[in-house]
């Protein structure tokens, strides 16, 4: 059974990309996130898993799912996300380990718990951000877990070459999704702002 694996599926980019998966001819598609997604738009069989994915034990949920059937991730796409405007001395504790655990860990956890699902051909997208490339004052934490993400999803790629599973890292600018506009940015970066969809 050819599935997909959307993490941050109920909105933003990560529903985006499920959409689009809509059309591929799969058997399922498995939504991760926190919030019920819209499934008006969805041929496709869904599931949803109501995942607080900042606790390690997530994984423990999603392995145990794909041991339960003959299933084959066609495509995993980490897309769920979370950063926080301010100097490092501004932002609580909790911000800071949020965006870490999430951007990051999860991430990372995710893709790993998927590795031995993906066969021959399979496709991991990793969702980072046009901000990975250079450290950004004032979102420091921010552009830095998604300088991993640019990192980890490079050499991952290499490593999973032999098995011919290809990963790509997605590095938008800024996007019309709640993300976005609850961060309150500059204005502008609002002059560049695309819609998820596109």
């Amino acid at each position: 059974m050819n599935i997909a694996i959307i993490s941050g599926g109920s909105r933003g980019i990560g529903y985006a990309l499920a959409c689009e998966l809509d059309r591929m001819g799969l058997d399922e598609l498995w939504l991760i996130s926190r919030t019920e997604p819209s499934k008006a738009c969805f041929k496709t069989k869904t599931r949803h898993f109501p995942l607080d994915i900042t606790a390690s034990s997530f994984t423990d949920t999603v392995k145990s799912a794909l041991s339960e059937g003959e299933y084959t991730v066609k495509y995993l796409v980490c897309s769920a996300g979370v950063g926080y405007m301010g100097k490092v001395e501004e932002l609580s504790e909790e911000s800071i380990e949020k965006m870490i655990t999430l951007n990051c860990a999860a991430l990372s956890l995710l893709t790993r718990a998927c590795i031995p699902y993906i066969k021959e051909g399979g496709k991991i997208i990793e969702i980072a951000s046009g901000a990975g490339f250079l450290p950004q004052p004032g979102f420091s934490v921010y552009a830095a877990t998604k300088s991993y993400v640019i990192s980890f999803s490079r050499a991952l790629q290499r490593e999973l070459k032999p098995k011919k599973i290809n990963v790509t890292c997605v590095c938008p600018g800024p996007v019309d999704t709640e993300f976005f506009k609850e961060l309150d940015p500059p204005e502008y970066k609002k002059k560049y702002v695309i819609s998820a969809k596109r």
